[in-house]
């Protein structure tokens, strides 16, 4: 039955080679796929060369075929059904906003109950770190403990939602996402020196909480809205994050087309959870994608002026929207000063100094063509971008809804496409995303996937109820978005289990529990930077280097050096770390940090050796156990438990319990003597002689250890 495929319903009822039709609708005795799998003659039976369909199997399609053979779409590329609002267990006390009626549904007809509300002191953490990626200040929690108002947790998401580090922590997820870097990776990987205003937009766009359909369209096509602003077209720099390849001999075009190629898989993942990719070189093996329809969709990306150009041409001078917040700032301080006639002050003159220290440089940017120069697209015969088949237009998916704005032949149509209420893909791939960041898992486990190899959501209704509600009520804001899920009672259990919920519910799909794994690799050393109070917490700016060992960056040809930044630069957020394609910060990526030369929707969690190490040695990590341990030395605590108690109090807002509390006692009295012991092992811990007491020592160890608990690493 050559030309017979079950891949497509086009393709099943179409004429085969044979000329005899596949299948006949309510007839299968007359159908020739029925006749192949039951054909007594290995050669012709179906499917060759592979063991015969059971008896079972062969009633099945046979029943199949006689009620109709009818074609099911896959539940992904069908919208949700606006009409969900029939919202069951309505009066269950436990529920606290609409989320927890579908979880509380799924959880009763599984014989499964909830947990009961985390402990407050677990819940500001979880919060905390949940939203803007820092754990409070111990003086921050016990505010938050002392306040009885029924609304107190809303007052902190609240407060949380409009703190500047919110978008840092989201940004976080983003530039995964975006493949952002601060080079241009392959082997020369030259370093794109401003590329770092991208990163600060996306940080600005969470903090403002710009529209999510807004957000897509700016960085798809900020290029192409009408009268483009400046932010907007900085925003374009999303798929510049492109690699470029500058080694000698390489071919330009086919760089580009490479590039290309990326800008429509990485589209297709973030947005809609489709793997395009796997159809480069033919249709997809699995979903309802036509080769030619990978080439129609790489259309919308062939026409920009970017050519694999070693100078990232187009580019376009910019200020970051941290740069304008900061000109905006100074200018008010200036203008209070010369209302004040105080313009030959030292302060006035540093003032002016700054303003000018702040200037616009050029950022890779995306521009179109002009139509004398668009170039023509082709299909790539077996994915080969050297071997051309049939022209082809700009054009989506046919399973899909069909483009009908006034700009669909371009980025911007497709990025309209992408966020109209009828694309029954976007809203629920976003929001099972920020689900994910949440909850550790999505409602679809595979997020960077919706066809049909990836996972069924564990809870369409819920998905489908969360999809709706962004776009419908929330109006695709996010805080909104995030502020229904934190505030669920779902989202607030605390993380006990037993024996049955692990049998039924072993990685918490159904969410008989609170959240319970361990941070990312950011989050790691965010937090130990905020615990012991060495954090610095600016916003914004340029890509900083945090302490690297020596030859740890030495990669071949690359002329550029590591240099350790001053003046506290080094205790930034992670976020800000300089991260360059082929050498990423090695600590981050033992914590699974990919190296975004490509797309990465998911960091699989690992767990190696190599991760204690870091977390027991590492110079940032000794650095904030040195100065946990010097908060802990107060001359206020005359008892040694007192100060060890005051230190894990600082970590997790809590009491130590007794058996704690003697573990951690009983060894700093093992440090303190070997300490005493042998003094010259003090001077390998410490550096500043006036700090070189065996006391001290012995304290920075029980630090080290407080930062290396299971309860601090994990988020519970």
């Amino acid at each position: 039955m050559g030309g017979f495929s079950l891949l497509f319903e086009e393709f099943a009822f179409r004429q085969t080679e044979s000329g005899k039709p596949a299948i006949i609708r309510g007839n299968h005795k007359k159908s020739e796929l029925y006749k192949r799998i039951v054909h007594h003659d290995p050669e012709m039976r179906m499917p060759q060369e592979k063991d015969p369909l059971t008896t079972a199997e062969i009633a099945l399609v046979a029943q199949w075929i006689d009620e109709g053979a009818k074609w099911e779409k896959h539940w992904a590329y069908v919208a949700p059904d606006t009409n969900l609002v029939n919202l069951p267990d309505k009066n269950v006390p436990w529920i606290q906003n609409e989320i927890d009626y579908f979880v509380h549904q799924k959880l009763v007809a599984n014989n499964l109950s909830p947990n009961p509300k985390a402990a407050k002191s677990t819940l500001i953490r979880r919060v905390y770190l949940d939203l803007i990626g820092l754990p409070p200040t111990l003086e921050e929690a016990q505010t938050f403990f002392a306040d009885t108002d029924e609304k107190a947790l809303e007052k902190l998401v609240d407060e949380l939602l409009m703190s500047p580090h919110f978008g840092e922590h989201w940004a976080a997820m983003w530039l995964d996402l975006a493949r952002y870097g601060d080079s241009q990776g392959y082997q020369k990987d030259k370093i794109r020196w401003h590329i770092w205003r991208y990163r600060d937009w996306v940080i600005n766009a969470f903090n403002k909480d710009l529209p999510f359909d807004q957000f897509t369209i700016d960085q798809l096509a900020g290029d192409l809205v009408p009268n483009p602003t400046e932010e907007q077209i900085l925003a374009t720099a999303f798929h510049r994050n492109t690699n470029t390849n500058t080694e000698g001999g390489t071919d330009d075009e086919e760089f580009r087309t490479y590039a290309v190629m990326d800008r429509l898989n990485t589209t297709f993942e973030i947005w809609q959870g489709t793997t395009m990719s796997c159809v480069q070189c033919h249709s997809h093996p699995y979903d309802p994608i036509l080769h030619e329809e990978f080439y129609q969709g790489l259309a919308f990306f062939n026409n920009t002026a970017d050519a694999d150009y070693g100078n990232d041409f187009p580019r376009k001078k910019l200020l970051s929207p941290g740069q304008k917040i900061a000109l905006a700032t100074l200018n008010k301080e200036v203008k209070a000063q010369q209302i004040n006639g105080d313009t030959l002050s030292e302060a006035y003159i540093e003032l002016i100094a700054k303003m000018e220290m702040i200037q616009p440089e050029s950022v890779p940017i995306m521009k179109e063509l002009t139509d004398e120069d668009r170039r023509k697209s082709h299909v790539f015969e077996r994915g080969n971008w050297m071997v051309k088949g049939a022209e082809v237009q700009p054009n989506i998916p046919h399973i899909l809804p069909k483009i009908t704005n006034e700009n669909a032949g371009n980025r911007l149509g497709l990025a309209q496409w992408l966020v109209h209420p009828d694309n029954p893909l976007t809203a629920r791939v976003i929001v099972n995303r920020f689900w994910k960041n949440i909850f550790g898992i999505g409602l679809v486990e595979t997020v960077e996937d919706f066809g049909t190899q990836g996972d069924k959501p564990v809870n369409q209704e819920l998905l489908d109820w969360l999809a709706i509600r962004f776009v419908q009520y929330h109006n695709w804001s996010v805080k909104g978005l995030l502020k229904d899920i934190v505030l669920s009672a779902t989202y607030q259990q605390a993380t006990q289990t037993n024996e049955d919920k692990i049998a039924q519910d072993a990685n918490n799909q159904l969410f008989t529990r609170g959240a319970r794994f361990r941070l990312s690799a950011e989050q790691i050393r965010d937090q130990a930077l905020t615990s012991s109070g060495l954090i610095n917490r600016e916003v914004y700016g340029a890509s900083v280097m945090p302490y690297l060992p020596d030859g740890v960056y030495s990669v071949i040809r690359h002329i550029h050096k590591w240099k350790t930044s001053p003046n506290g630069n080094n205790h930034r957020r992670g976020l800000y770390t300089f991260w360059r394609k082929t050498s990423p910060y090695p600590s981050m990526m033992s914590f699974d940090t990919p190296s975004r030369e490509f797309c990465v929707s998911r960091r699989v969690r690992t767990n190696t050796p190599l991760q204690a190490m870091i977390t027991l040695n590492d110079p940032v990590f000794m650095e904030a156990a040195v100065a946990l341990a010097k908060k802990m030395d107060n001359p206020s605590f005359t008892k040694t438990e007192d100060k060890i108690s005051y230190g894990f109090e600082n970590l997790l807002f809590k009491k130590p319990t007794a058996e704690q509390l003697t573990e951690l006692s009983n060894f700093y009295n093992r440090s303190l003597k070997n300490y005493e012991t042998n003094p010259m092992d003090i001077e390998s811990l410490i550096t500043e002689v006036d700090d070189q007491k065996a006391t001290f020592a012995a304290m920075i160890n029980v630090a080290n250890v407080l930062l290396n608990m299971d309860e601090f690493i994990m988020k519970g």
